[in-house]
C-alpha cells in the first residue's frame, strides 16, 4: 500500500475514532506503554490510529486500560475481539497482545511485559485458584496456565504447554505436563503428577 492510500484511510478511520482519539490523550500515560509495542513502535495520535484501524486485539487492551464503564460508550464504534476475553484485576504496563482469538485471561495478576499469543488460557482449578504471572512473562500459542501458582520473571512458555506448577525466574516451559528448564539448559523439572496433567481451567 503506497503512503497517499495509506494517509487518505487513515483519515477515514480517524474520523469514526474522534471519540477514542480524546480518550487516548486524556489516559495516555496508561496507553502509551502497550502501544510502543505495536506497529512504528511510537506513542501520539498517528500509531494509535493506525494500531486501533489495523490491530483488533490491541482494542481490547485498549478499553481495558479505560476502564468498564468509560469503554462501553465507545466500544460499539470500533469493536474489540469478541472471543478475547480479559477477567484480571490487574496487567502491568507494556503489554502486547497478537492474535489473540480464543484466548482467556483469567489470572490474579499480570505483570508488566507481558506478551501472548492466541489460543491462550489462564485459569482457575477445581478450587477456583488463579495463576499469578510475573514480569517479562511470554506465552506462545495453545498453552494453558492454570491453578494457583506463580509464574516468575522473564519466563517463556512454550506453544502447547500445560503449566500446573510454580516456574522460578527465568526458565522456559515447553510440553504436557510442562516441563521447566533453566534458559540455556538441557534438563528440567517435570510437572505434577500425571493425575493433573488433564487441565480443569476456565
Amino acid at each position: 500500500m503506497n503512503r497517499y492510500t495509506q494517509a487518505i484511510l487513515l483519515s477515514a478511520s480517524a474520523l469514526r475514532m474522534l471519540p477514542h482519539i480524546a480518550l487516548y490523550m486524556a489516559y495516555r500515560k496508561r496507553i502509551d506503554p502497550d502501544l510502543v509495542k505495536y506497529q512504528d513502535r511510537k506513542t501520539g495520535v498517528r500509531n494509535f490510529i493506525k494500531v486501533c484501524t489495523r490491530e483488533r486485539v490491541f482494542r481490547n487492551l485498549f478499553y481495558y486500560r479505560l476502564g468498564e464503564y468509560r469503554s462501553v460508550w465507545v466500544k460499539w464504534m470500533l469493536p474489540p475481539e469478541r472471543s478475547l476475553h480479559i477477567w484480571c484485576p490487574s496487567i502491568g504496563k507494556g503489554a502486547h497482545f497478537e492474535h489473540n482469538y480464543a484466548t482467556y485471561l483469567n489470572a490474579e495478576s499480570i505483570g508488566k511485559d507481558f506478551y501472548c499469543l492466541q489460543l491462550v488460557t489462564l485459569g482457575n482449578d477445581k478450587e477456583g485458584h488463579r495463576p499469578t504471572i510475573g514480569d517479562n512473562v511470554k506465552i506462545f500459542t495453545g498453552a494453558t496456565v492454570f491453578g494457583g501458582i506463580h509464574i516468575g520473571n522473564h519466563v517463556t512458555i512454550g506453544a502447547g504447554a500445560v503449566v500446573n506448577m510454580d516456574v522460578p525466574d527465568n526458565c522456559t516451559v515447553t510440553g504436557n505436563p510442562g516441563v521447566v528448564r533453566r534458559k540455556g539448559e538441557g534438563q528440567g523439572a517435570r510437572g505434577r503428577g500425571q493425575e493433573n496433567t488433564t487441565p480443569n481451567a476456565t
